[in-house]
């Protein structure tokens, strides 16, 4: 049997009155949001999350809460010895971290009951499409903050054998001012169309083949001994790619891409995972991963809650998860910037923050401009 919206509306009314119906909506609630949170976050695709529970955490001894500790691997090597000789002893010792936890609430809706009845579209619905996406946006952008932070310290690490560390931009990367390429550790580097722009500015110019090529030569560098195993960029971004010309990609691939786009999952060997929120991953930033089991962790404690109350004819709903988050091995971050300028915290050139993450309040802005009383066209009638 099918219902209508409205239908679901008012069941969905019923059910608030009694406390098991309470806790049902709840829990339905919660499943809705974390199985479109697996699906849609970027983050977690890159970083699977794995849930644990307060049993598997400890308590921390900075603060109220609980953490994570997650253990390193050792450090060990082997090296030649003669037939009387023996070699260096090491007494064994593994690295621990401290991941904390933090929690991402969405707001708190609320609605009176009388008008939700008139609504078309099923209140489970509105619960999965604002309550989860805000949601994954934080946690996606959240993500990139911190890749952001362990690659810019890489790159300031690179540059402690220069007089001082300087703007990573084309100009200071021509004169040799800063550490640029995989023999010398880098962890960021330029397109090749930015190196040779005019001036240090934001325009994002297209992508070309060789630059995926030295920026997958980065992951291999001496002193990292990686292999670059995911790519994340914005979509229209990875949409230069149709431009590249039969020298780029062979025939057979041009002629695919005339027809059907790229529609391949892989690129030159390596997965690719684009994103339309521009917003939170700026145009002309492109981020590369290692394997995860050499990146970091991520973990859910005890899933996503949702939680639903019903007082008087007020209806209110929010959801909220708790979160901790880690790159442990910095040297698997690594980052092609496709425009000239720099952004490197406290070094950066004019006009730096159309290439960073936007804003927690800038991300739920209406799209459209109906509610603001703007339609077009516009036919009255007499």
């Amino acid at each position: 049997m099918s219902y209508s919206a409205e239908m679901v509306n008012s069941l969905f009314v019923e059910k608030l009155g009694t406390e098991e119906g309470r806790q049902k909506i709840a829990a339905y609630g919660g499943g809705v949001i974390r199985d479109h949170l697996r699906e849609v976050s970027f983050a977690r695709k890159v970083l699977p999350p794995m849930p644990v529970t307060p049993a598997e955490c400890q308590v921390s001894t900075e603060h109220d809460g609980l953490v994570k500790i997650e253990e390193l691997e050792p450090e060990s090597r082997a090296m030649v010895v003669d037939f009387r000789g023996s070699s260096r002893a090491r007494y064994i010792r593994a690295p621990r971290v401290a991941v904390s936890f933090f929690t991402i609430e969405s707001e708190h809706f609320e609605k009176t009951e009388q008008e939700l009845l008139a609504y078309k579209m099923p209140i489970t619905k509105m619960i999965e499409e604002q309550s989860a996406n805000n949601l994954q946006e934080i946690e996606d952008r959240q993500f990139l903050i911190y890749a952001e932070a362990g690659i810019q310290q890489v790159q300031k690490d690179a540059n402690s054998e220069y007089a001082s560390h300087a703007k990573f931009n084309a100009t200071n990367i021509n004169a040799g001012n800063v550490a640029y390429g995989p023999d010398q550790n880098a962890s960021v580097m330029k397109g090749q169309l930015a190196l040779t722009a005019g001036s240090d500015d934001f325009v994002v110019r297209p992508v070309n083949r060789p630059d995926f090529v030295n920026f997958f030569k980065m992951m291999t560098g001496p002193d990292r001994r990686l292999r670059l195993d995911l790519v994340l960029l914005t979509e229209p971004d990875y949409d230069d790619i149709l431009q590249w010309t039969v020298e780029d990609m062979g025939d057979r691939i041009q002629s695919e891409t005339v027809v059907d786009g790229y529609k391949y999952n892989t690129l030159l060997g390596r997965r690719f995972i684009r994103t339309i929120k521009t917003d939170i991953l700026r145009r002309g930033n492109v981020y590369g991963f290692a394997a995860p089991q050499f990146l970091g962790c991520f973990y859910v404690l005890n899933n996503t809650k949702f939680y639903v109350d019903k007082v008087g004819n007020k209806i209110t709903f929010w959801c909220w998860e708790d979160i901790g988050m880690a790159f442990l091995n910095l040297n698997s971050l690594i980052k092609l910037e496709l425009y000239s300028g720099s952004v490197t915290p406290g070094l950066v050139d004019t006009g730096h923050a159309i290439r960073l993450p936007a804003d927690e309040e800038d991300l739920g802005r209406a799209r459209n401009r109906a509610d603001d009383g703007f339609q077009s066209p516009i036919v009255t009638q007499f």
